[in-house]
């Protein structure tokens, strides 16, 4: 998360530590790219692959993919995915290798923020886009891991990492190092896609052609290739989600994408990702990692409310227009789904399952400091309510209280909702934000100040973490960096011809009205001293 958050606030042009930060863990991200162990030698670059010469730079070399792009135009370092755990030593290469999808995403998102706060250099967005193409490659399985609809649509399942999830085969050449078939709603994160690919079609070079990786077959790859496999994971993850959530926005923390091909060396075929979601399969097979529980609304699945609110920021009008699918593949117009749809729901939760209404001000802490009756909401033991448990997740959440859980969810109102006016959503927010009180805290130095006080307040890594994102997010400091429509005029004419148009620059800083309006509360400022919270505890890295 670190480079995420200290690249998005420096785009906003907040705060010159924030740039500094983010490019300082940048370049402890390409050194780990790169790799290097306490004791004994490892492969060069070592990226998302297995200790074994050419593991991450080769698409035909297992594990499927290219995470790492090693040599440049520019003449710099490797760039692309690391590792998912380090350090990296002898014994625990085997458990510690292996690109993670979330991490990896978070990371080129604040890659390409910094990139606009430092006025795209060449050289950075070279790295820049170098890292983007292993992530398409390696974690996503560009460009030859894919399923067809009936209607001829690819589907490109965004995986767990390079070596396990989405649609990485149970067995055979390209087999998966984890449980087979499985995918987290959690990790799906659709205005990091579109960015990707808007920094791409605007900043493209005809010599970055030189980086993709080929078929398997050995036909060469496009710009146009690498654009239809980011537009496709984001209509797949919309439609996976659609059949794993429940109509109060609670998400599985783990659900099945089982479509296997004919055999198991074939990587792409006809097949239905979501036929059987959130079931590995038709017969009610299971899947879980990470400590967190298949079918349950937990850790894992908590991000989605944030990841789609971002979608839901950057992206309005591209959100709003998913194309859905049925369990048979066939595109549904009756299906209406995608960002606001989504966050509407947690709206809606919150509105009429709370024991207070939020959008009137002091109405939920009157006589109390505890937020007890906003977390109702999503109190599944509650009798009056309902849909936390539901066909697409069946199984009991984990606790609102727990600040991973409660803060993700606040982030919902960044957009408007029909039935709730601008003040009262604006309201709502001011709700969520007096949960804690800040005063005692150092923004600055978290460890020279007191800690936060309040109900669901907690400094440790995760919930502190989770609080930063959604307190960014709900502050107007995430905005468009590439104009509110995403692409540019000229994107046909890029992808006619791979030189990239005229070389035009974003028009950037276009604002925005959260929920219809910010109200009185300054979430940046939350943000900042929650930002101090995490740096005390070495949140801050890659």
């Amino acid at each position: 998360y670190g480079i995420m958050i200290e690249g998005i606030l420096a785009a906003a042009g907040q705060d010159i530590r924030a740039l500094n930060n983010s490019l300082s863990l940048i370049k402890s991200w390409l050194a780990m790219v790169n790799g290097g162990v306490s004791e004994g030698s490892i492969q060069q670059p070592f990226g998302g692959g297995q200790n074994v010469t050419s593991s991450a730079t080769h698409v035909e070399t297992w594990p499927y993919g290219v995470s790492a792009v090693e040599w440049s135009h520019q003449n710099l370092a490797p760039a692309g995915l690391p590792a998912w755990k380090f350090p990296i030593n002898a014994t625990n290469i085997i458990k510690h290798m292996g690109s993670a999808t979330d991490g990896d995403q978070d990371a080129i998102l604040g890659m390409i923020h910094t990139s606009h706060a430092l006025g795209h250099p060449a050289d950075f967005v070279d790295m820049t886009a170098r890292t983007v193409i292993a992530f398409v490659s390696a974690d996503l399985g560009f460009p030859d891991l894919y399923r067809v609809l009936p209607g001829g649509e690819k589907v490109f399942v965004p995986r767990m990492g390079s070596m396990w999830g989405g649609l990485t085969p149970e067995f055979g050449r390209y087999k998966t190092t984890q449980q087979p078939w499985c995918y987290s709603p959690g990790y799906f994160a659709p205005a990091h896609y579109r960015t990707m690919r808007d920094f791409l079609v605007w900043h493209w070079k005809p010599e970055f052609a030189d980086y993709l990786p080929p078929h398997l077959d050995g036909r060469r790859t496009n710009l146009r290739d690498v654009i239809e496999a980011l537009d496709s994971a984001v209509t797949s993850g919309y439609n996976l989600l659609y059949y794993s959530s429940c109509s109060s926005g609670s998400v599985s923390n783990w659900v099945g994408v089982k479509s296997p091909c004919a055999d198991d060396d074939t990587l792409n075929c006809r097949g239905v990702p979501w036929e059987h979601t959130p079931w590995v399969g038709p017969h009610g097979g299971q899947c879980a990692q990470s400590g967190t529980k298949f079918g349950s609304f937990g850790a894992d699945a908590s991000r989605s409310a944030w990841r789609i609110a971002m979608d839901y920021v950057l992206h309005r009008e591209e959100s709003h227009r998913v194309v859905m699918y049925n369990r048979q593949g066939y595109r549904d117009e009756g299906m209406l789904f995608g960002a606001q749809r989504f966050l509407n729901r947690i709206v809606v939760q919150y509105a009429s399952k709370s024991l207070c209404d939020g959008g009137i001000l002091g109405e939920c802490f009157w006589n109390t400091s505890s937020p007890f009756r906003v977390a109702a909401a999503f109190d599944a033991k509650k009798a009056h309510v309902s849909n936390i448990v539901c066909p697409n997740v069946p199984n009991a959440p984990l606790s609102w209280w727990a600040g991973f859980m409660a803060y993700p969810t606040f982030t919902a109102f960044v957009a408007p909702y029909d039935e709730i006016g601008a003040e009262q959503m604006t309201n709502w927010m001011d709700t969520f934000a007096s949960i804690c009180n800040f005063s005692a805290v150092d923004k600055w130095n978290y460890s020279r100040g007191g800690k936060p006080h309040g109900g669901v307040c907690l400094d440790t890594y995760f919930e502190a973490s989770q609080a930063v994102i959604a307190t960014m997010v709900m502050s107007n400091t995430l905005r468009p960096i590439f104009g509110r429509g995403g692409r540019r005029d000229g994107l046909v004419t890029v992808l006619a011809d791979a030189g990239g148009g005229d070389g035009a620059r974003p028009r950037g800083d276009i604002g925005l009205v959260a929920g219809g309006g910010r109200g009185s509360t300054d979430f940046a400022a939350i943000g900042r001293r929650l930002l101090a919270v995490c740096g005390g505890l070495g949140v801050a890295v890659a």
